[in-house]
């Protein structure tokens, strides 16, 4: 007995001094990779094995945009316009000063022209979009796809959005004075539209909540950390981009949305049905500019899953903070009912887009709350800094933390007040400051029917609710430590108060 277990526990004090003698050689080789900026002359923090600069946002006990926003603080406070961090022990370079981030979005844009976001045509479909896409590829399908998104394509999509907003309020009327979750309810409103307009269907998610449409939805959005580890280790640890495969990994997700695209395309085509909205313009490029049909279902699911969450959270965010805000409330309800009347159905595209009120309201939600609070870029040649021996090498991940630079209170005093009037023709917005929908040629394409379906919903909402503070909800909205989406969540919903308006 005893000859057979001294060579048992001789193989395994060889396996733990082997695994020891792994783990540090693995340890002295991320100390290593930690030199690299400090090599180059670019101002770095204290990243620390194995998570670099991350902190607690790789346990999940801090937001990633929290984090990012710290990074920002300490770079600034210690006078540096730019900085270089670790995400594990990959390079990332980050911009500070307004200066440097237009030099990544404008000046320079040649050398940082892709997002460095996942992007397979053949193992994963649903990711070859626009948002995606690199290089040529990007330049082509953005110059078919720009004019899809002017003022004129969004009126002729505006009935749509008349049609769910109509829907909003006949839905919450049942529930004057109580207590409501707008969070939800806004994200079921934009649920309706972008589903309509991107696929042709009704969704019904104001009426019924628990549709397999909507099941879908959730699929998309709601991620295990597990499955956000195995994306991560997958597409190794350099580069953040690539964590947005884990929205398009769902071969279910997949199946589902390819099959709701061919049936609806199939439906038109035999029929030969046309409608005011994005599917369709997405098949006038196929028959125009051959766009093939794994591009249409691409693009259509990114419509989707852009627009429908990011105004869902403007919308909400916009609510909480006038609940908070009678007089802001107020003040732009007489301006709706001044300009407009008090029936929303008639409103116009153009009479929504220009209520001055109503605009700096939205803009300064955006600036406190950015849907997407970090703008990802990726440096495709070798760039040397201006005014710099510092060459940013090909390959190298940029990061542009938003909610730093739009919570910076040299730019914006006292940045956690909901002040709309930062926005006024008066005050003067020092450039790329705000930067909510991106900047530069690789701007969100579709701003205007974000504002398009936010505006609207929230002119139809203040028109006939009044919105009251729940104690429910914290005054200052915490973002979500957990989300695993590159959207702006806060923990828990957003809930207030309802009464109609006399």
């Amino acid at each position: 007995m005893v000859s057979l277990l001294n060579p048992l526990l001789l193989f395994s004090e060889l396996g733990l001094v082997f695994i020891s003698t792994a783990v540090f050689i693995y340890y002295l080789y991320y100390q290593r990779c930690f030199t690299y900026w400090k090599k180059k002359g670019l101002p770095s923090l204290n990243p620390k094995f194995p998570v670099g600069d991350l902190s607690l946002a790789a346990w999940g006990k801090q937001s990633m945009f929290v984090r990012l926003q710290d990074i920002y603080n300490e770079f600034k406070s210690q006078g540096h316009k730019h900085g270089g961090v670790y995400f594990f022990n990959g390079p990332i370079y980050i911009p500070v000063h307004p200066d440097m981030v237009k030099n990544v979005l404008v000046s320079d844009f040649d050398h940082f022209v892709d997002r460095g976001m996942y992007e397979n045509s053949e193992k994963l479909p649903l990711s070859s979009h626009i948002f995606s896409m690199k290089g040529d590829q990007w330049k082509n399908i953005r110059t078919k796809m720009s004019p899809t998104f002017t003022s004129g394509k969004m009126k002729s999509m505006y009935n749509i959005v008349v049609k769910y907003s109509d829907n909003l309020v006949k839905l919450l009327q049942p529930l004057n004075g109580c207590e409501v979750d707008v969070k939800d309810v806004c994200r079921r409103y934009t649920c309706d539209i972008v589903g309509s307009t991107s696929f042709g269907i009704d969704c019904n998610s104001l009426d019924n909540p628990d549709t397999e449409f909507v099941r879908m939805v959730e699929k998309i959005f709601s991620h295990s950390s597990w499955k956000l580890l195995k994306v991560a280790f997958e597409e190794g640890l350099q580069n953040p981009g690539n964590i947005i495969k884990i929205s398009h990994s769902d071969k279910t997700v997949e199946k589902y949305f390819t099959n709701l695209v061919k049936d609806t395309v199939d439906y038109r085509d035999k029929n030969k049905v046309t409608r005011d909205d994005f599917l369709n313009i997405l098949i006038q490029l196929r028959d125009s500019e051959g766009m093939s049909f794994t591009e249409i279902v691409a693009q259509s699911f990114l419509f989707f899953t852009a627009g429908f969450e990011t105004s869902s959270l403007t919308m909400s965010y916009c609510i909480h903070e006038l609940a908070h805000n009678e007089n802001l409330q107020d003040r732009i309800r007489a301006e709706i009912k001044k300009n407009l009347g008090e029936d929303s159905t008639k409103y116009t595209y153009e009479d929504i887009m220009t209520l001055p009120c109503l605009d700096k309201m939205v803009k300064e939600t955006l600036r406190k709350y950015p849907p997407a609070a970090m703008l990802n870029r990726i440096c495709v040649k070798d760039y040397q800094i201006p005014g710099t021996d510092i060459v940013i090498e090909e390959g190298t991940p940029v990061i542009i933390p938003l909610l730093g630079l739009q919570r910076d209170p040299d730019y914006y005093p006292n940045p956690l007040k909901f002040d709309p009037e930062r926005f006024s023709s008066d005050n003067k917005i020092t450039p790329y400051t705000y930067l909510p929908f991106g900047g530069g040629p690789r701007n969100c394409i579709g701003l205007r029917f974000g504002y398009m379906q936010s505006k609207l919903g929230l002119a139809t909402l203040l028109n006939n609710f009044n919105f009251f503070p729940s104690p429910k909800t914290p005054r200052h909205l915490v973002v979500d430590p957990s989300t695993t989406t590159i959207a702006l969540n806060v923990v828990g919903g957003v809930h207030v108060r309802i009464l109609k308006v006399q």
